[in-house]
């Protein structure tokens, strides 16, 4: 079932800086029917790191805020109801993995079970350095940390072995409304170590904006390899994102595609969800409905298009 998802870093900057402006955005996105709210991760930014990713595209100022994104969204969980919150993505191996379980149990409680975990390794050496966490192996770490959280969510007494951690007939409480079974996905480059990382471990696939067939090439990819090893399709799902511009600049300033045809390209390339950011669109608080409706049109339309694609299907089977 297609699903949309709202970026909501830096836009507390609609709302006069406040951090409670990105409460506000987030009740009006979870009234609407948004699916999902996410936030992104960077602890700390050097100014050399910046200006290496903006020459990529990096669309944020070096002020732009990074709140700390599992305290941030434990905010928006006590103001919103329905939708799902999640990180897009977390920098895990700069975190304990111990302590990192711990941080999203808690959050999922805190949200009653809606929680889903964009997980990443990121790109900053110094920001590993600075959180006194090694850089190198960092992947094989990520790795580690999925299976620690797996087994301090199925409830104790829980033991791993590992290269790093290991523990036996420990608790940690709570566990996930969810359990052990909490969303994961990892936030790679869809090399092919990485699809066989993702599909090995049954996590989600959370791309990072790129070309559509790009994306279309790669969830082809995670299929073949799911396909290889026998493992069902639909348990790796596949979040997507539209395209960052840089903040004051147009889309048609950059060349970008309209969000909206840019998202239904996404759903067609076999994206489940599609996170959608509005600082490149909108420039008051005033005009998020607006920006969100025709995506939400467009997200119902392809659930709409999928359900009449299953029907005839369905009729024939009762009438076989």
């Amino acid at each position: 079932m297609a699903r949309l998802g709202f970026n909501l870093m830096a836009v507390e900057e609609l709302y006069g800086g406040r951090f409670a402006g990105i409460l506000e955005a987030a009740t009006l996105a979870d009234r609407m029917g948004v699916d999902l709210l996410v936030l992104p991760d960077h602890v700390t930014i050097s100014e050399q790191a910046h200006r290496d990713r903006v020459t990529l595209g990096f669309p944020y100022p070096i002020p732009t805020n990074w709140f700390e994104p599992l305290t941030a969204l434990a905010a928006v969980a006590a103001v919103t109801e329905r939708a799902r919150l999640g990180t897009n993505v977390l920098i895990a191996p700069i975190r304990p993995a111990v302590l990192l379980a711990k941080q999203l149990a808690t959050l999922d409680v805190i949200c009653g079970g809606r929680l889903d975990v964009g997980l990443g390794a990121g790109w900053q050496e110094e920001e590993y350095r600075v959180t006194e966490r090694p850089f190198e192996r960092r992947f094989g770490y990520l790795e580690e940390q999925v299976a620690v959280c797996r087994a301090l969510w199925a409830g104790g007494p829980a033991a791993h072995a590992g290269h790093r951690v290991d523990f036996t007939d420990l608790h940690s409480m709570p566990v996930p409304v969810q359990g052990a079974d909490l969303r994961l996905s990892f936030g790679f480059n869809p090399t092919p170590r990485a699809i066989e990382r993702i599909v090995r471990h049954g996590v989600g696939w959370w791309a990072a904006p790129m070309p559509i067939e790009d994306v279309r090439a790669a969830i082809a990819g995670i299929r073949a390899e799911c396909g290889r090893v026998g493992r069902d399709p639909a348990e790796v799902t596949v979040t997507a994102a539209t395209t960052l511009v840089p903040h004051g600049k147009s889309a048609g300033e950059v060349g970008a595609m309209p969000v909206v045809q840019e998202a239904q390209a996404l759903w067609d390339a076999g994206a489940d969800c599609v996170i959608v950011h509005p600082l490149a669109f909108v420039r008051a608080p005033q005009e998020l409905p607006g920006f969100l409706q025709p995506l939400l049109d467009a997200r119902d339309a392809v659930r709409s298009d999928a359900r009449d694609a299953v029907r005839p299907h369905a009729s024939r089977t009762t009438l076989s």
